[in-house]
């Protein structure tokens, strides 16, 4: 379905005339029973499907495959694509007034402008930051706490996800804040629950153990990962455990960090360890992790290579509460996609304080050594069978497109190579997330990332010295 991403990956890159898109799709399965999907909410669009934000601030992001798809709408009513009559048009306009559009064609830099800044830091006023710019959701805040403590920057954030249904800061964010100051001993203003409008004044790194628990399934991941460089650059050892959802929907499960993140942090010189001390799942979360630093560590440039051969897939599926048998379904159905490649396929069934399942593949280089993880999460009324195709199809696309990271890792890997001060990689989709990521980095750090469309769903990403 790669004509349907390009569409909406054109309308993207030209001024986010993604939000004047619709996107009708198949609703409940009845004829002619359409659900209609504003392209604002789209978070990425995937080799397989497009993610979407939440309806409301407490319902859960979610994931419309392709195949679903019955038509895409522009401003006006006109028709971009229809299941029966394919694509109606190349381009896209904004109905906005346009920003210098972006150009896209192969070798080209992708030029974006999201309008994160709304006033640049001075010695005697903070950086403010407009946070419903871009992506507009809690990337914004993770990404200015992060480099907030990690530069020494005070910030304000401004319209926090104010385009969301209900607006301001939700529970899992107020721990990513909690956790922050807890660490650095910052300032905060504003850090209550709903609050459109934050101040964050950091203090000095605090070395020693930290503890905070997200609350039901909130992602123990982005909270880690939150205060990992900040952490890392403590003069002394450090240690924090964080209790919430490690196998959540919509935030890197703990394979993903164990597995992918962890190696390529610690290649750029952090001196961090990971453990899982047991696993939650949505919704009841009560998982545990604890990150260990060494400090004191000093980062190093990463530059990755195009992808090389790949070592054996591990194909693995966890269930608590549930037959295993859902697992082994899983399995089974991604193979059944990748009967071109070794696999190596095991099942687990673990204990939690409720129910859950989750599945991944795990894609080592063996030339690189660089490692891709792709996940899913079971959910009730899907079934087990399209969890596994779908993270296969996920695979396939990374592998087809001969990139070095898949789009989660990418964006993850921009801070690192920020704060560095070099570093590059490819990868096969560049999320909003990830453009968005780009401007806050480079309000911080006065680096500026950039972005090549290398064609072949290959993109180019450098910071160079």
């Amino acid at each position: 379905m790669s004509t349907l991403r390009d569409i909406l990956n054109r309308a993207r890159w030209r001024d986010a005339g993604l939000h004047a898109l619709e996107v009708h799709v198949v609703h409940r399965g009845a004829p002619g029973d359409r659900r209609v999907i504003s392209g604002g909410r789209i978070t990425a669009a995937t080799a397989t499907g497009i993610q979407l934000a939440p309806e409301t601030d407490e319902g859960d992001a979610s994931f419309v495959p392709y195949h679903r798809f019955l038509a895409i709408v522009g401003p006006g009513g006109a028709e971009l694509w229809t299941k029966e009559g394919g694509e109606r048009a190349r381009t896209v306009e904004a109905h906005t007034p346009p920003r210098p559009a972006a150009r896209v064609e192969q070798g080209e830099e992708i030029v974006t402008s999201h309008g994160v800044v709304l006033r640049e830091a001075t010695d005697s006023s903070p950086l403010v930051i407009d946070g419903s710019a871009g992506e507009g959701g809690g990337q914004v805040l993770r990404s200015s706490l992060a480099l907030s403590m990690a530069t020494g920057t005070p910030f304000v954030l401004e319209k926090i996800r104010a385009g969301r249904n209900k607006p301001g800061l939700m529970r899992q964010h107020l721990t990513c804040v909690k956790a922050a100051a807890l660490v650095c001993g910052a300032h905060v203003e504003g850090a209550a629950l709903r609050s459109s409008r934050l101040v964050f004044r950091p203090g000095a790194i605090a070395s020693g153990e930290h503890a905070v628990d997200v609350g039901s399934a909130g992602s123990v991941s982005l909270v880690l990962q939150t205060v990992a460089y900040a952490l890392a650059q403590c003069p002394a050892p450090s240690r924090i455990t964080v209790r919430g959802g490690t196998h959540a929907r919509w935030a890197p499960p703990f394979p993903f960090l164990d597995h992918a993140w962890l190696p390529l942090a610690r290649r750029a010189g952090l001196g961090l360890a990971l453990e899982l001390v047991s696993p939650g799942f949505y919704p009841a979360g009560g998982g545990e992790v604890t990150l260990a630093s060494d400090g004191a560590s000093a980062l190093t440039a990463l530059h990755l290579p195009d992808r090389g051969d790949l070592a054996t897939l591990e194909l693995r599926a966890i269930v608590s509460g549930l037959s295993e048998g859902i697992a082994r379904r899983e399995l089974a159905a991604a193979a059944e996609l990748l009967t071109d490649t070794p696999i190596d396929m095991a099942t687990e069934s673990v204990r939690s304080p409720g129910p859950g399942n989750a599945m991944w593949i795990v894609a080592r280089d063996a030339t690189s050594g660089v490692t891709n993880v792709f996940s899913g999460i079971g959910d009730v009324g899907v079934a087990a069978e399209d969890i596994g195709r779908d993270v296969a199809k996920a695979f396939s696309a990374w592998r087809d497109s001969g990139a070095s990271v898949e789009g989660h890792l990418a964006d993850q890997l921009m801070l690192p190579i920020a704060l560095a001060g070099e570093g590059s990689f490819t990868t096969n989709e560049l999320t909003l997330h990830a453009t968005t990521n780009m401007e806050v980095i480079a309000a911080f750090t006065g680096r500026r990332l950039r972005a090549w469309d290398l064609g072949g769903s290959r993109v180019r990403v450098a910071l160079e010295p």
